[in-house]
């Protein structure tokens, strides 16, 4: 089978978590069917990025977006019905490049990631198309609106509800000119505002257990609280800000240092660095800072979706203390896989218990990894996008 697969980012490296994402399911697809991607960018690829996707598709065509046509289409954005984002997307020379590949190649069916990029194919009714919402995009937005607390806070909090209500929108509105649909989590479907969401198939994240594997022995002194994710991301700031200046302080347990670790911090996470407190900034392997920690700690307030350092820390064995919205969207029941903490106080109580009982925080973690064991696996996960495909792509 022949798959065309549209993304907005090109697929490595893999700092953010769509990139990851579909990273693993080309891995998976390119096994037994011919893929052609292509990836928008506002850059030319680096041969470090095609050596590393050369194993995993057929072609790739990197399609370079224009800095000055996005501002130009951004001062009018104003006057259209489209987000924000799918505007900053969407370029007329783009999309007739990707018309003559699809033309040219005539694939089975098209894998389209995010909404984003969905204007570039939802009118080739020649060929089935499968959208990935991955996220539920509207719902995130709000949700970043209400939370906005940096200066000028009430111009950005107005652009975000904008955004979000548009997205809601269109969100709805592309359902219908795909022939299928996949999204991240049980929870992010219930968001999607369209009378038949729950057609819309699930397709969770995975983790990769051999490079996220336990550490034979776990350093106790002085103990880490670990935060991973890429630090220019909205809500992974918000955390770091909350566990920095808000958790750390409440922590009665001596000696405890908190590590930052992820790429792009935004000057104000530099900002947070301290005798306590160490910002890593790009980490070459994410792994061996998991199995340096003692705890994980995603006090995370906003944003949509399974999170994949949820995922790799349980997967580490290291202990979690999570707010809900880290922890539900991973479908499992809180008792025994994570503590589960509302505000700054509980969290503080959950760690200085975590780190006063060490034994019943390694069955924290192993019970966890069990669990992400079982139920996570890339493979497993990205089979059954194929499977999805393969359905479209041949109905029955």
């Amino acid at each position: 089978m022949k798959i065309v697969v549209l993304a907005s980012r090109i697929p490595f490296p893999l700092e953010k978590g769509d990139k990851l994402r579909l990273h693993h399911q080309l891995r998976h697809l390119s096994k037994k069917h011919e893929v052609v991607l292509c990836c928008l960018s506002s850059k030319p690829a680096t041969p470090e990025q095609l050596d590393a996707l050369e194993p995993l598709v057929h072609e790739v065509h990197v399609l370079q977006l224009s800095l000055l046509k996005r501002l130009w289409r951004m001062a009018w954005a104003w006057t259209s019905a489209l987000p924000f984002q799918v505007v900053w997307f969407t370029e007329r020379a783009a999309k007739k490049r990707i018309r003559a590949l699809v033309q040219s190649h005539q694939p089975d069916v098209i894998y389209c990631q995010l909404v984003r990029c969905a204007e570039y194919v939802k009118d080739l009714h020649d060929v089935p198309k499968v959208i990935d919402f991955m996220d539920a995009l509207s719902a995130g937005m709000h949700r970043r609106s209400h939370s906005e607390q940096r200066r000028w806070s009430w111009l950005l909090r107005g652009l975000m509800r904008t955004e979000g209500t548009r997205l809601a929108r269109y969100e709805s509105r592309i359902f219908d000119y795909f022939d299928a649909s996949t999204i991240i989590s049980r929870n992010d479907r219930l968001l999607i505002p369209h009378r038949d969401r729950d057609h819309i198939r699930i397709v969770p994240n995975g983790v990769d257990f051999s490079e996220f594997s336990p550490a034979e022995v776990r350093p106790q002194r002085p103990p880490v609280l670990l935060f991973t994710g890429n630090m220019s991301y909205a809500p992974n700031v918000d955390a770091a800000h909350f566990l920095v200046e808000e958790i750390l302080p409440l922590v009665t347990h001596p000696e405890v240092r908190v590590v930052l670790a992820g790429a792009e911090p935004k000057p104000s996470v530099q900002a947070l660095a301290s005798t306590r407190v160490e910002v890593t900034g790009w980490v070459d392997d994410i792994a061996e800072e998991y199995r340096k920690a003692t705890l994980f700690v995603a006090p995370l307030r906003m944003g949509t979706g399974l999170q994949n350092k949820v995922l790799e820390a349980m997967s580490a064995e290291l202990p979690c203390v999570l707010s809900p919205h880290a922890f539900a969207p991973l479908g499992l029941p809180s008792e025994g896989h994570a503590r589960v903490c509302q505000d700054a106080a509980s969290f503080a109580r959950a760690i200085d218990d975590l780190l006063a009982h060490p034994d019943q925080a390694t069955q924290l973690g192993k019970q966890a990894q069990a669990q992400v064991t079982a139920n996570f696996s890339w493979q497993t996960h990205a089979a059954e996008l194929e499977g999805l495909l393969v359905d479209v792509a041949q109905p029955k």
